[in-house]
């Protein structure tokens, strides 16, 4: 439950210290902010054992940034969609933090997040190592993209992937143009095939169309379906492969927390996201 409040600046956001996380998928990501500051991240694989190692890694995070728990003031999370077990572990550290430091709390679309890094150019962030501390930097990433749409005058769809296995993908599709940054089609679980499908009948019925379609994420099960709607589209598609930063998930925080869009400590839940009934009832003809 989003809990609207007054949008003053100064006092959502500004100068203000911020835990992020996000443990939707294979990467297991961490960052603190103050501001638009990146005072640290941490993003490391983990094999899959996010419950072990989140606490840890937001203790050494902000162990290595000076900063005690009781100087934060909010925790964004990712509340997916992705990893069932992932988005849960995530949510509920970011919960439970939340209520016993009484800090507001951001729920972002995990989506949303990989859309937003995958958009932008790898070399923004530099080369990363798993585990490691990357220090410094700011929270520039959609005024980069909405200045270069504004340079441009060009709309550019972005399709983030996350592999959901069976040839489906946790995905949605989000645009990016002078006018600003904008979910066109809303997250969910899809067969990748259908969905690329989707997205050129989406393309024919705009009045004007991306100049660029942007693929990115978790690409690599994909690119057969990505392959086959590039060689239908007839304009400029992207493969970016990208792992989810935690920074992202900051800005979109940030973004909210400025807008008094704060959430309901106890009334946070993840989001799962299910099949559609169409396509559950053709994979199970595949099955």
């Amino acid at each position: 439950m989003i809990q609207n409040t007054a949008s003053d600046s100064t006092l959502y956001g500004d100068g203000k210290l911020m835990l992020s996380v996000d443990t939707s998928t294979v990467s297991m990501t961490t960052a603190l902010t103050r501001g638009q500051e990146i005072l640290g991240e941490i993003t490391s694989k983990a094999e899959r054992n996010h419950s072990l190692y989140l606490v840890p890694n937001l203790q050494r995070l902000m162990a290595e940034c000076g900063v005690r728990p009781d100087e934060l003031s909010a925790f964004a999370v990712g509340v997916g969609p992705g990893s069932y077990t992932g988005v849960r572990i995530g949510v509920t550290v970011a919960k439970t933090f939340a209520w016993t430091q009484k800090l507001a709390l951001l729920g972002v679309s995990t989506l949303e997040a990989l859309a937003l890094g995958g958009a932008g150019s790898a070399s923004e962030f530099g080369s990363l190592q798993d585990g490691e501390t990357v220090r410094g930097g700011a929270l520039q990433g959609m005024d980069s993209l909405l200045d270069a749409a504004r340079a441009t005058g060009e709309t550019t769809w972005v399709v983030p992937l996350i592999d959901a296995r069976r040839g489906q993908a946790f995905t949605a599709l989000y645009a990016v143009s002078p006018e600003g940054w904008k979910c066109q089609v809303p997250d969910g679980i899809r067969l990748t095939a259908s969905w690329t499908d989707e997205l050129l009948s989406l393309g024919a019925e705009a009045k004007t169309g991306p100049g660029r379609v942007v693929f990115t994420g978790e690409l690599e099960l994909h690119q057969e379906a990505i392959r086959s709607f590039a060689s239908r589209w007839g304009g400029p598609v992207t493969e970016a492969p990208h792992e989810l930063r935690a920074r992202h998930v900051a800005e979109l925080g940030l973004m909210r927390w400025k807008r008094g869009e704060t959430e309901d400590v106890h009334g946070l839940v993840p989001n799962y996201t299910q099949l559609a009934e169409a396509e559950a009832k053709l994979l199970a003809k595949k099955s």
